[in-house]
């Protein structure tokens, strides 16, 4: 027995955090069984809250990465309390404020903590994205909405792009640990939801709900599911990355991939396309200064023929169709009489009108939903087009800002966009390390995917793409940081 007890305590010297957690776990049963038989329901949350309190302070990286997988179940707020009128997603943005807090408490006290990232271009532009919100928010036409977005921008800039920096400052690696658990609890999300596919049985009839509450609508589910396609195919090819996270990959699409065909989102097909084609540039080594040259003649030649082209687009009269693959490739295009797209022509004539009428600080971040309702055309009007305005956003992620934060507002975003696309392309090419170069090609196919989504619609006000868009651009950052010290030490 003395023997016994010898090799158990020897055990626990060698594995105290596994011990630990061991005994932790034993003890939250026990507390929550004891107040389950005595009906004091609210003590598990107490004991689970200090637990949480405990890995938030002295583990925060580790709740960073629940945080990731939390956030696909997060729901709205408005969902538990129908009475609340603004939108917050519990748990995930209490969490990522947390985070956000504590980042920038430790910065000010007594600058003892470095931003890894703070001289990048990309953060320079960030930093003016923040500094055009505030001024915006300041002159908005509802500062209590506008402030409430600035606030939200800040807990989603902070962990996933400056904190989440530091840690790959560290090990480049921990970029994959980030993509894998957000892709984790998003693959189960998926399973849920295909689940209540299968069981619901009329396809056409639930794809555009089914995915409720985890996500609003399948435009929003569809666009992460495209988000993390690029990224699922591409970590296995990271040669340096451990083989369990190889095969975590490979086992993670295959959820991803019929959750995004049964989104039935045309725009995330689309996008995921157009992440292909960027994918097959980059590869090919095809100057951009081509393609931008072969896009200003497309965009020559429509201008030049759109009568002819708006006159072929009318005749379509296909409708969206979420039995019929083929049916809903078609109606893509259908601007007559496909209420979907006629509406998002009515959100974007309306976000132009509205930027004709404040052309330099709009009308104030995250204010246009409130405020389009006056400027719809009766030309775009259809059946799900409301009198009051309360059919959501502008639907596009650079008319969106155009509307609400003035010119400078579209400007900083297609800015951003091209810092992005230009950087992450230099370092595949121009680095030998083949870490640095998959990370930056995963990165920047994955945002393609996200940023061709927003010329239809707009997701960067929801955490649930805010963390990861942020995120990848922090891995854009960190490898051309990381290869831009590599060529300043051969220099030497």
């Amino acid at each position: 027995m003395k023997d016994y007890f010898t090799l158990i305590n020897s055990w626990i010297k060698q594995h105290r955090y596994a011990a630990f957690v061991f005994l932790s776990c034993l003890v939250f049963t026990a507390v929550c069984a004891v107040a389950i038989r005595y009906e004091c329901l609210w003590i598990p949350f107490l004991v689970l809250g200090v637990i949480a309190l405990y890995i938030f302070i002295f583990h925060t990286e580790t709740f960073f990465y629940i945080t990731c997988f939390i956030i696909p179940f997060s729901v709205e707020l408005r969902e538990l309390m129908p009475s609340v009128s603004f939108g917050f997603s519990i748990p995930s943005e209490l969490m990522l404020a947390g985070i956000a807090l504590l980042f920038i408490g430790k910065i000010l006290m007594g600058n003892t903590h470095d931003i890894y990232l703070k001289k990048h271009p990309i953060s320079f532009i960030l930093y003016f994205y923040l500094f055009w919100i505030l001024l915006t928010a300041i002159t908005s036409t509802m500062p209590a909405v506008s402030f409430k977005f600035l606030a939200a921008k800040i807990w989603f800039i902070f962990p996933a792009y400056f904190f989440f920096s530091e840690l790959m400052k560290k090990n480049l690696h921990k970029a994959s640990t980030f993509l894998l658990t957000y892709a984790a609890g998003l693959a189960v999300v998926v399973c849920i939801t295909s689940y209540k596919h299968a069981t619901l049985g009329d396809v056409r009839k639930v794809a555009y709900w089914v995915m409720s509450p985890y996500y609003n609508d399948h435009t929003a589910y569809g666009a992460i599911l495209a988000y993390f396609t690029p990224i699922l195919a591409l970590l296995p090819f990271v040669k340096s990355l451990a083989k369990w996270k190889r095969v975590v990959s490979v086992i993670l699409l295959i959820p991803i991939l019929l959750g995004l065909y049964l989104s039935f989102s045309r725009a995330a097909w689309l996008s995921v396309f157009i992440a292909i084609c960027l994918g097959v540039i980059i590869l090919l080594k095809i100057r951009f200064r081509t393609i931008f040259m072969g896009l200003f003649v497309l965009i020559a030649l429509f201008f030049t023929f759109q009568g002819e082209i708006m006159n072929k687009l009318s005749k379509n009269e296909q409708e969206s169709s979420a039995g019929n693959f083929m049916e809903h490739i078609q109606s893509m295009t259908n601007i007559t009489s496909d209420a979907s797209n006629v509406e998002r022509l009515n959100r974007w004539s309306s976000a132009i009108v509205m930027f004709k009428e404040k052309p330099v600080l709009g009308f104030g971040p995250g204010t246009y939903q409130f405020n389009y309702a006056p400027y719809q055309k009766p030309t775009y009007r259809t059946i799900i087009t409301t009198n009051a305005g309360t059919g959501g956003n502008a639907h596009s992620e650079y008319l969106g800002p155009l509307s609400e934060m003035g010119l400078m507002g579209m400007l900083t975003v297609i800015i951003l966009v091209i810092s992005l696309l230009i950087t992450a392309t230099n370092t595949y090419r121009y680095s030998s390390d083949n870490s640095v170069k998959m990370y930056s090609l995963i990165a920047v196919l994955s945002l393609a995917t996200y940023f061709s989504h927003g010329i239809l619609n707009n997701f960067l006000d929801t955490e649930k793409l805010a963390i990861p868009v942020f995120g990848a651009m922090a891995i854009i950052a960190v490898c051309n940081q990381l290869q831009t010290t590599k060529n300043k030490v051969l220099e030497q």
